[in-house]
């Protein structure tokens, strides 16, 4: 039994579960929460608490209702200490105890929220920085693939050839011819958009007839390039030219001749 100015076995269940008790006092409390359903459910209640604050959870979410129950605690702590009948009043500790979980479980609520913030802020940053790595890699493959160009427009025995309009003077093809390996690189400039499912075609003249070859769309900036273009290795191969047919390709010019140039030996 509790004495007047003297805490009651009830009181110390906060303290017990916050680990604030002696080794006597615990061992006396744990006689007495032995037999209190009450008092073993406020300390299940109050390491609730404890355990929320010291993990607050990785968003910062509270179980539905516990703030609730911090405050109604609070609230009922204080009715308990005010001034009994007899006139000694009872000591406030539980009531101080749970103000300071109150406080605190505001606290690591707002906490948990700025946290939360950062986390976003980290995670933004974290998506322009790939963002950033993803158009590096992609400048480098750029690059690397214009070295590569280079070096094989470079290669000896590549002669560079002009395909130009035949009514504007605008477009343009460069076609670097690698006689050793038979194969071509076309690079075009200036050159218009093609109709829906049509396409740019190239075409060889061997021994004065068409042969079709590659098809190919310029770029929105009026580019185009293509690679490994197969030059036939039998005939007479005096020009190029460039038509506008179907996506899939010709066997046979299908419109008129848009760009055209010699391809003669130097």
């Amino acid at each position: 039994m509790s004495h007047p100015g003297q805490e009651s076995p009830q009181d110390l269940a906060a303290a017990y579960a916050l680990g604030a008790l002696t080794s006597e006092e615990a061992r006396g409390f744990e006689a007495f929460l032995a037999g209190s359903v009450e008092a073993q459910r406020e300390v299940a209640e109050y390491r609730e608490v404890a355990a929320l604050l010291a993990l607050a959870g990785p968003e910062g979410r509270l179980e539905p209702g516990l703030r609730d129950r911090v405050l109604q605690r609070v609230r009922a702590g204080e009715a308990r200490s005010v001034t009994p009948a007899g006139g000694v009043p009872r000591s406030r500790s539980t009531t101080t105890l749970w103000l300071a979980l109150a406080a605190a479980l505001l606290a690591a609520v707002g906490l948990s929220t700025g946290l939360l913030s950062l986390r976003g802020r980290v995670a933004g940053l974290e998506r322009t920085l790939a963002a950033r790595e993803q158009a590096l890699d992609q400048r480098q493959r750029e690059l690397e693939a214009r070295e590569a160009t280079l070096n094989a427009i470079l290669e000896p025995g590549v002669q560079l050839f002009q395909l130009t309009a035949t009514g504007d003077p605008e477009p343009g093809i460069q076609l670097f011819w690698d006689r050793d390996r038979n194969q071509a690189i076309i690079h075009g400039f200036r050159l218009k958009a093609v109709p829906a499912g049509h396409a740019y075609q190239l075409w060889f003249i061997r021994d004065g007839k068409p042969v079709p070859s590659v098809t190919f769309k310029p770029e929105p900036t009026g580019h185009a390039k293509v690679e490994r273009v197969e030059v036939p290795a039998t005939g007479d191969i005096s020009a190029a030219a460039v038509t506008i047919e179907p996506e899939s390709g010709s066997p046979q010019p299908t419109s008129p001749i848009l760009l055209v140039g010699a391809l003669k030996k130097s």
